[in-house]
């Protein structure tokens, strides 16, 4: 029996080992695909973070790296379908030099763009590809600011606001005898026009723009609309007078107005036509004018009005924070002092507010025994519950010179603040930029127009 069991043993191991010798003597088949896969950086945190893909024949990182981040000490590792063992993968810098990759190379991106090629393992067939290390050549989170002079024409003018519509700016003024507009697309280049119909007298304080109408109250009875900023139709009401048009919140145009008995109420129209006077008393100290007031749209999907400072119906100046979802419950943040932050104590009359970058920004002056003695700059990233100063290194309004030093050659940069000034206009155009407009310093009406914009918002990918 035994005997039997190696019968069929050796011919087993003999198969095995013609198989052997057959496949020694066929020929190697090498890849021909030089296709690139990955590519991964090491050195400083930053360059760890990149993420490469494949673009046509382009590799790079979509989303760039860190401003200022260094590329000059870097080393890459790739990954490619097949590799030849001779050849290999070579870099091209712009200079022309070449350099064969080891897979231990530390190297300088700082110039680009750089050449890859790379080898299929039949040694024939390759890939030629184009690198692209992108990173950011300005800092994201700067705010950039520029003065773009006192470019605003009026003579004697007594009043001023300036909305936007359709990318555009219109700043109406009037001085008691005339009134105006001057229409811009960038804010430095206007083109004055007369108004029709529009009252010279009236503060326009409370101008809104809502379903692309312009707005204006006068006379208390009176409210004047135009289509075009140039034609006005003025109509009047009797059942109560205007105090202040508010804000555009949930489809209707706001106003705080007066009853014939006396009492204050919200009002509301879907045309700026017939009104419906909101039943209940408005809160008690909510301000009647000089406020500066957002209709907004929240993190949730709710919409949401704030309406800060202002003189109340007794004309005494109050540093309320209102705020509501539906207009009908109102909440004064600045009675909840728990952690000091809702305080607005310093702030003016005459503010502004806009919602930007997904926060809000606080424009005005800081006044001390009736006189402005600086700006007030605030922001809020929970929805106007709290405010804060802006982060100093990366948002101050005031833009900088660079000038050389005498004493030491060496260039320094000097900055320029923006002017102290209260009932300004603040806006954004389409393109993301912020332009704060006109307004006034203590008695005097300003002329000078602001412009600054997030650094990241210019960004092709956001």
């Amino acid at each position: 029996m035994k005997f039997n069991q190696f019968r069929f043993v050796i011919p087993f191991f003999a198969i095995i080992l013609l198989n052997s010798c057959v496949g020694k003597n066929d020929p190697i088949e090498y890849s021909d695909d030089a296709s690139f896969v990955s590519l991964t950086l090491a050195g400083n945190d930053s360059v760890k973070t990149a993420v490469f893909t494949l673009s046509g024949k382009t590799i790079e990182n979509v989303d760039s790296l860190p401003f200022n981040t260094r590329v000059d000490k870097v080393r890459p590792t790739f990954s490619f379908k097949s590799i030849s063992v001779t050849k290999g993968t070579k870099i091209i810098f712009p200079s022309g030099d070449t350099v064969s990759l080891t897979g231990k190379d530390t190297l300088n991106f700082s110039v680009q763009p750089l050449r890859v090629i790379n080898y299929a393992g039949n040694t024939t067939s390759s890939n030629d590809y184009t690198l692209k290390i992108n990173v950011h050549k300005v800092e994201p989170e700067l705010y950039v600011w520029k003065s773009l002079g006192e470019s605003l024409e009026f003579q004697n003018a007594l009043h001023q606001k300036t909305i936007t519509r359709n990318d555009s700016l219109f700043y109406f003024f009037n001085d008691g005898i005339s009134a105006f507009v001057s229409t811009s697309k960038n804010g430095m280049s206007w083109k004055k026009t007369s108004l029709s119909n529009f009252p010279v007298n009236t503060s326009l304080e409370d101008m809104t723009l809502f379903n692309g109408m312009f707005y204006v109250t006068q006379d208390l009875n009176n409210i004047y609309s135009s289509s075009d900023g140039l034609n006005w139709v003025k109509k009047a009401v009797s059942e109560f007078n205007f105090k202040s048009l508010l804000f555009d919140f949930k489809s209707k145009l706001w106003a705080v107005v007066q009853l014939n008995n006396l009492t204050y109420r919200f009002a509301t129209s879907s045309d700026g036509k017939i009104w419906e006077v909101r039943a209940g008393d408005l809160p008690v100290n909510f301000p009647m004018r000089g406020f500066a007031s957002i209709s907004m749209t929240t993190r949730t999907g709710k919409p949401k009005v704030l309406v800060l400072g202002g003189y109340n119906a007794s004309d005494v100046y109050v540093k309320s924070n209102w705020s509501s979802e539906d207009g009908i419950y109102w909440v004064n943040f600045s009675s909840n002092e728990s952690v000091g932050k809702h305080s607005l104590d310093s702030l003016a009359p005459g503010a502004s507010i806009l919602s930007y970058d997904n926060k809000l920004l606080l424009f005005g002056a800081v006044e001390k025994n009736g006189q402005m003695i600086a700006n007030y700059y605030r922001q809020s990233v929970d929805e106007g519950m709290s405010w804060q100063v802006p982060n100093k290194t990366y948002n101050q309004i005031r833009f900088g010179t660079t000038t050389k030093v005498p004493s030491t050659e060496r260039d320094t940069i000097i900055y320029t603040n923006a002017p102290i000034r209260s009932f300004q206009s603040t806006v954004i155009d389409n393109s993301h930029n912020i332009y704060i407009i006109g307004g006034k310093y203590n008695t005097s009406l300003l002329s000078e127009v602001w412009k600054g914009k997030l650094n990241r918002l210019s960004f092709l990918r956001q």
